[in-house]
């Protein structure tokens, strides 16, 4: 096992609460809303206050989303464990009876008998983090995790898209089509434009925390 329980729940809450500092110290969402009004001469925090503020507070949702997964699809590669359907265990083969030097092999644990406690783990732990920091309610939790589960489904099905727009610099998913509703529904494509240019440096960003987390071994 790459990482003992209690290593992995010390980086599991830190990389939920240097998610959000990282979102927020760096005022990631406000610089998004701020220079998407500034080059395209539309209504800022000057002009219109209130539905800033509304912008600024469900655009940052949306934003931990996409980051939240981000984080769990690099999870596998970051705990070094593998998940695939090869993964799963195998009958194992035995001796003939009364054959003389047939030895009994024994089961060996699979690569998903040993990924999956060690994903669900920072998984649990990493949520339980999250909704601390953002002092979620009942009702706030299982909010986030239905609009989550939806971003996992979407995102699974246009996996392949994804992956020829990136092959072409741009990004589609989600997060973009949700963000461009909300930031510029009179101009979708310019709006997804600037989305698909965010999530790049949310990306980054989840990136960053992860290796920050995983960087060294601390004795725990």
């Amino acid at each position: 096992m790459p990482y003992r329980p209690r290593e992995l729940v010390i980086r599991a809450r830190e990389a939920a609460v240097f998610l959000l500092a990282a979102l927020d110290r760096d005022e990631m969402v406000q610089r998004f809303l701020d220079i998407y009004a500034g080059e395209n001469r539309r209504p800022g925090r000057a002009d219109q206050p209130t539905h800033y503020r509304e912008q600024l507070q469900t655009i940052r949702r949306e934003s931990i989303l996409a980051m939240t997964l981000r984080i769990e699809a690099a999870l596998p590669t970051r705990l070094k464990v593998r998940v695939s359907v090869r993964d799963t265990r195998r009958p194992v083969k035995r001796g003939k009876k009364g054959k003389k030097g047939a030895k009994r092999k024994k089961p060996r644990a699979s690569g998903l008998d040993l990924a999956i406690p060690l994903l669900d783990l920072f998984r649990e732990e990493f949520f339980v983090a999250l909704g601390q920091s953002l002092e979620w309610t009942q009702e706030d939790a299982q909010q986030f995790w239905r609009d989550y589960s939806l971003y996992e489904k979407l995102s699974g099905k246009e996996y392949q898209t994804s992956a020829r727009n990136r092959a072409r610099g741009s990004v589609s998913g989600p997060f973009v089509d949700r963000t461009a509703m909300l930031l510029d529904p009179s101009l979708m494509e310019q709006a997804r434009r600037a989305a698909g240019k965010f999530q790049l440096e949310l990306n980054a960003t989840a990136d960053r925390v992860l290796r920050k987390v995983f960087s060294r071994r601390r004795a725990n």
